[in-house]
């Protein structure tokens, strides 16, 4: 049975205008910092991960998310090389088909359809198991838990979808919001994920 952490020392509970005025905000905040952590690509899913952990920590225990504990949470995350493999992993194999594809092989239409269901349940372990990971948890552990949870729990699998959709569909119509689209992700991942344990 998981329990709640105990609320972060010397901060009283944010409640009223204040609280609505400042979620947003941190959230926004994660966004940008998981954004830019992710920039080398390969780093994507330890960035997840630690924004994760950095939203749980403020609506659990109302820690406030800072830069340095953002450091902190990605550096743990990184220790685990599968964390940079996985995503190096996913981006070389859909480089290959969609190169496989427009070389135009046989059955292309076929191997394009399995080609984007094979990345949707990668995508889907990415952002489950990023918000599964917690600190001194192994990515392993955290990655084979999501994948299970991808079949499993398959209404929360498509309200991650439906978020990945919707995000898409901002990023195109208001560019401006792209870097902190990351962190509206994860919040969605934590709040699925929270659903599924509850």
């Amino acid at each position: 049975m998981q329990t709640t952490a105990p609320r972060a020392a010397g901060r009283e509970p944010r409640t009223g205008l204040m609280r609505h005025l400042e979620l947003p905000a941190e959230v926004a905040l994660i966004g940008v910092l998981v954004s830019l952590a992710s920039l080398p690509l390969v780093t994507s899913l330890a960035a997840a991960g630690a924004g994760a952990s950095l939203l749980r920590e403020m609506t659990e225990t109302e820690r406030t998310p800072t830069l340095r504990r953002f450091g902190t949470l990605l550096v743990e995350s990184l220790r685990q090389p599968v964390v940079l493999f996985a995503p190096a992993a996913a981006l070389a194999v859909a480089a290959m088909d969609l190169l496989a594809l427009a070389a135009g092989v046989p059955g292309g239409r076929a191997v394009g359809v399995l080609t984007a269901l094979a990345l949707i349940f990668v995508m889907l372990v990415g952002i489950r198991g990023a918000a599964q990971w917690r600190p001194g948890t192994a990515w392993r552990i955290a990655l084979t838990g999501a994948a299970e949870s991808v079949a499993r729990d398959w209404r929360g699998s498509l309200m991650l979808v439906g978020a990945v959709v919707v995000l898409g569909v901002v990023a195109f119509e208001v560019p401006a919001f792209t870097l902190i689209l990351p962190g509206l992700l994860v919040l969605a991942a934590v709040a699925v994920e929270g659903r599924s344990t509850s």
